[in-house]
């Protein structure tokens, strides 16, 4: 698998890779949008693991670089393999300090670090692999990164497409197992850097 860049687009999109706003409709009802909200879905075949799946990242409701849960098993992200699914009309889960956006495919610029990096190894910040011993230990191999360095610059007089930083101005990595055709039979996030 090669290298994948996202970044946020200047346009939103009710389906496919997208980030903010409503969360996927198939999600309606669901208790995580009790606990948890909204992030960022990556659209099916976007890496060879997804296969006709997508992926929703959501973020635990209240969650700081200052809580203890920054760490593989129990970190406070959570990462959901679901059917492709629109938005849905209901605002459950949304996240109410992000903008809504589609997700577009870049060329890879190794000057620019885009929002999401999909790629055999991870971009660390802090250069300390052993963050991932747990995750790894477990059986998990490295997928993509959300990196809030590729959050988009707004000008003046927009307003900001995030509130404040989720991770520190840092990066989530995720991990996940896969069964024999090479299709992740779970995504899980290993830690936070920043």
């Amino acid at each position: 698998m090669g290298t994948l860049h996202l970044v946020v687009d200047s346009s939103d999109s009710e389906v496919g890779a997208r980030i903010g706003g409503h969360p996927p409709q198939v999600f309606d009802g669901q208790p995580i949008l009790q606990t948890h909200e909204y992030l960022l879905t990556l659209a099916a075949h976007t890496a060879p693991w997804l296969g006709d799946r997508e992926l929703s990242v959501f973020v635990r409701r209240g969650f700081s670089i200052g809580d203890d849960d920054l760490e593989y098993p129990g970190i406070g992200v959570r990462a959901v393999l679901h059917p492709p699914s629109a938005r849905s009309a209901a605002s459950a889960g949304r996240h109410s300090g992000l903008g809504s956006a589609a997700l577009i495919q870049v060329p890879a610029d190794d000057e620019v670090m885009p929002l999401v990096l999909i790629a055999p190894q991870p971009v660390l910040i802090q250069n300390e692999p052993s963050y991932a011993d747990a995750v790894e230990a477990d059986g998990h191999r490295f997928l993509f990164q959300i990196n809030e360095e590729g959050w988009p610059v707004v000008a003046e007089p927009q307003s900001e497409f995030v509130e404040e930083y989720l991770f520190g101005y840092g990066s989530v990595y995720f991990y996940g197992s896969a069964d024999a055709t090479g299709l992740a039979n779970e995504v899980v996030p290993g830690f936070l850097d920043f």
